[in-house]
């Protein structure tokens, strides 16, 4: 489905990106924990090193400031730079904001807004040398450390969607401010929300997206159901989806859902085991309808579905095409449920990802990597239920550094809000 992406938003994303910056250069320090001076340091940006010709990165021995060129990662996160002479300046401008720096300040100028930084920008061998961290997250990146390899990971801001799902919309109006500060920390990017036209009131959901938006969270409609394959049951589909429509319509565009999000998962019904072709052809009669729904209501809404990994192994039927390039034909993104607790290995998080991932590349779609933290009754290795949080991050760190250099990678999704509050809790 090519339904054009759309973001009503685009007038306040820089004051957003800049009061975000403002929240995280203020809060979280602007260096990264070495062991050695002497030890080399390695920069990656979307998985790729970085190999500085003329001056090599270094600490900066009074603040332990990360200090690189300040040209080659802007370029990298796609951002053009401009060098004043005269002035001693330096601006870098992407999609997402401009900065500005002056030799021998502590101080970077992002869409006019001034921000303290621990070190000031310097000339080393005529290169214009800046803090790491306050470059990359000013134009929108994502920065991880990885401590054992002395390595410094960049995710530019096209890769670095970070996401969950709330399937209790009543949460919104009992802890919706918990919810939004936990984003926050969490530097959350996209909400997947249940959208419900009865309970919640409109007014909740009006106060809660705009809120989010305010924080550059973007938030999708999200329902879905494994019995919506059944033709009797298009009738509740339809409805959900005019229901959002409508409801888009009667409120101001920061207070706008951004997105349909389904999940249907039609393989958990017991006709899957005893007539599988079956239930594949109604999987696609249900996106087929979904499809033409969303293109006549509104055209302006991107369209994305929950996926298991494996469903790649499947074909159409009567054809070899795989069932999984059907489904990203149809849609803007897919969430990819790679519902493993390891990064790596052969039935790891990566590798069970890997073919969609590829496929989603060659169809020039996107594509997030989900995991998982209920409890499972497959198997422990499918969740981090019975894991920790730190843990957690610390594989999805790999799983970002191994597919952020493919062009379908957007980023990670936790499933779901709830259970991730419980994991975080139970570290404590």
């Amino acid at each position: 489905m090519n339904i054009a992406w759309f973001n009503p938003f685009v007038p306040m994303r820089k004051t957003i990106v800049c009061l975000i910056l403002i929240q995280i250069l203020t809060s979280v320090p602007l260096f990264f924990p070495v062991y050695s001076l002497n030890t080399e340091l390695g920069v990656q940006v979307n998985g790729e090193k970085i190999v500085f010709t003329d001056v090599q990165p270094y600490i900066d021995e009074q603040t332990s400031s990360t200090m690189v060129p300040v040209r080659e990662i802007a370029e990298k996160l796609g951002a053009k730079v401009e060098w004043n002479p005269s002035l001693e300046q330096v601006t870098f401008r992407s999609k997402h904001a401009t900065a500005l720096l002056t030799i021998g300040q502590k101080i970077i100028s992002v869409d006019g807004k001034q921000v303290e930084v621990d070190a000031p920008a310097v000339l080393k061998n005529d290169r214009t040398m800046v803090p790491l961290r306050a470059v990359s997250e000013s134009l929108g990146a994502d920065v991880d450390w990885v401590g054992e390899r002395n390595l410094v990971l960049i995710t530019s801001a096209d890769k670095a969607q970070r996401s969950t799902w709330i399937w209790d919309s009543k949460l919104i109006e009992t802890d919706g401010d918990s919810i939004l500060a936990f984003a926050a920390k969490q530097k959350l990017t996209a909400i997947y929300l249940r959208y419900e036209k009865t309970y919640p009131a409109q007014d909740v959901y009006r106060n809660f997206i705009r809120r989010a938006n305010e924080q550059g969270i973007k938030v999708e409609a999200l329902a879905g159901q494994s019995d919506w394959i059944y033709e009797d049951k298009h009738i509740y589909i339809k409805q959900w989806i005019a229901a959002v429509t409508q409801y888009n319509a009667s409120v101001g565009a920061i207070e706008r859902f951004q997105g349909f999000h389904f999940d249907i998962e039609p393989y958990t019904l017991g006709l899957w085991k005893t007539n599988q072709t079956w239930v594949l052809e109604r999987w696609m009669a249900t996106i087929r309808f979904i499809e033409s729904e969303v293109t006549n209501t509104d055209r302006s809404m991107t369209m994305a579905f929950d996926i298991p990994f494996w469903i790649n192994t499947l074909t159409v039927p009567g054809s070899s095409y795989s069932f999984s390039a059907w489904l990203l034909e149809k849609a803007d993104s897919v969430v990819i449920m790679a519902y493993r607790n390891k990064a790596l290995g052969s039935n790891g998080i990566i590798a069970v990802a890997k073919s969609i991932i590829l496929e989603a590349a060659t169809l020039k779609k996107q594509a997030v990597i989900a995991v998982d933290t209920l409890s499972s009754k497959e198997a422990d290795y499918t969740t981090f239920y019975k894991s920790n949080s730190s843990l957690m991050e610390s594989e999805l760190k790999q799983v970002k550094e191994s597919l952020s250099p493919y062009p379908s990678y957007i980023g990670i999704a936790i499933h779901d809000y709830v259970r991730w509050i419980d994991l975080l809790n139970a570290n404590r």
